[in-house]
């Protein structure tokens, strides 16, 4: 069965659109792919996301061929993929040419939980400490909602402007959350979770979720009540919302990886990579971003730049 994600689906294609980015698709019995145009001051590129989805290696080479002619009549320096196929090796992508970006884009290590059981089973694979952060959070009265309402995103863009201001962490803009919304979630592609307590919005997550997966794609929490942990709550009613919506799998979209790789980048992401552990989940490692050359010497000065620039 071939891996999909959310970021290679027809919606996200639609979205990309709307948000004005010039996007190519193919679907062949051997591979798929939506691909983004990018272009910027460095180079200009072909970006498959969590992509080419392929059936086998012989596939993924196909669909690099192709994204190569592609990336030839744009005129673009490279194409930057992130295979998904189980068990590939590194070196089976170097034979194909390709070369490890100087940074994964989307990131290649999550925890991925197991939703097509009984709601009695998801909360048995909590840690106790989990367990007992989500019943302080029943005690502390906080209640749970599910939103497909785009003006409820405002919501979320005030907790994550709190969780900018405490963390000096970088969110994307006000309007491309807002894009989410309005394209979105009246499509129920994606939604908005809420821990509300005393009936104001104290923790929030926008999902993603195709016919298999839920997934966890931003999050946020009030720094007032930060003690009451309740992202722990809203992240077991996520699980449980996942399994009444008749998903498989939850993924939780990204954590530090499993052993230290000397990327100062995952130091900050050993807390919520902890938390989102403590749900039980099973850890899904992928090869990450890899990068191959089109106009070689332009990509060559390109990744000259960045090594001078420390990028």
């Amino acid at each position: 069965m071939w891996e999909t994600n959310f970021l290679q689906s027809s919606v996200w294609a639609d979205f990309q659109k709307q948000l004005n980015h010039q996007i190519i698709t193919k679907k062949t019995k051997r591979y798929s792919y939506l691909a983004i145009i990018e272009r910027g001051q460095l180079g200009n590129r072909l970006y498959c996301p969590f992509g080419p989805i392929a059936k086998d290696i012989d596939g993924l080479a196909e669909a690099l061929n192709d994204l190569k002619k592609q990336a030839r009549k744009n005129k673009l320096d490279f194409v930057r993929v992130e295979p998904t196929l189980p068990h590939i090796k590194t070196a089976q992508l170097r034979k194909l040419g390709l070369r490890h970006s100087r940074r994964d884009v989307q990131p290649p290590h999550t925890v991925v939980n197991d939703v097509s059981t009984s709601e009695e089973q998801i909360m048995a694979t909590l840690s106790q400490t989990a367990r007992r952060y989500a019943r302080k959070c029943d005690q502390a009265g906080i209640t749970y909602r599910v939103s497909y309402e785009p003006a409820d995103i405002r919501h979320f863009i005030n907790l994550i402007h709190e969780v900018a201001d405490r963390t000096g962490m970088k969110p994307h803009s006000d309007f491309y959350f807002q894009q989410i919304a309005a394209f979105l979630f009246p499509k129920k592609a994606a939604g908005l979770l809420l821990a509300e307590l005393d009936n104001q919005p104290i923790a929030a997550v926008i999902f993603y979720t195709d016919n298999n997966t839920m997934y966890y794609a931003h999050a946020a929490n009030s720094t007032e009540h930060r003690k009451l942990s309740p992202a722990t709550g809203l992240g077991l009613f996520a699980l449980k919302f996942a399994h009444q919506q008749g998903c498989k799998l939850f993924d939780w979209f990204g954590t530090a990886p499993p052993y230290d790789d000397g990327n100062s980048r995952w130091k900050s992401w050993r807390g919520f990579t902890q938390f989102k552990l403590s749900f039980g989940g099973d850890r899904v490692d992928r090869v990450g971003t890899w990068e191959l050359p089109v106009r070689k010497l332009r990509y060559a000065v390109y990744r000259s730049v960045l090594a001078l620039l420390g990028k």
